[in-house]
């Protein structure tokens, strides 16, 4: 048996924003390779080579900066930046709508990820804070339970 001290659980802020930011990298992905495809095959035939280019090459920029957001969620300026890369897939709606629907359940995921998450972390918190004060007192859960 070793006599190293378990590990500090993760904040789950930081765990489903990192989840939510990894998964919609991979989404950028596919949505670049769906436009890109799209116009292979002369759907969007609205739109020129060029735009189409530019939303490839934006998709494989966009998923590159979701996954370097995920890395870097512990940092004060993550959050800022995983709000900042929701507007791209927004905003490429305008070429293809599936792709703002797509942005827009992401939206809804990133606000649920934060929201949920800190709730979660602040009930961790006050749990934490009660059996620290029962430590305090001499008191454990045990003997509460036996009694």
């Amino acid at each position: 048996m070793s006599d190293t001290q378990p590990r500090a659980q993760r904040p789950a802020v930081l765990v489903f924003t990192q989840t939510v930011l990894a998964l919609q990298a991979f989404v950028a992905l596919f949505a670049a390779l769906t436009v890109f495809g799209l116009a292979k095959a002369d759907t969007l035939s609205d739109h020129s080579y060029g735009v189409v280019l530019g939303m490839l090459l934006g998709g494989f920029v966009l998923m590159l900066l979701l996954l370097l957001a995920a890395g870097v969620q512990q940092r004060p300026w993550g959050r800022w930046l995983g709000w900042l890369l929701q507007v791209p897939m927004l905003v490429a709606g305008l070429v293809v709508p599936a792709i703002a629907a797509l942005g827009v359940v992401f939206l809804a995921l990133w606000i649920t990820a934060l929201r949920l998450g800190g709730r979660i972390d602040r009930e961790r918190s006050e749990r934490a804070q009660a059996a620290a004060a029962t430590v305090e007192r001499g008191e454990t859960a045990t003997e509460g339970d036996q009694a």
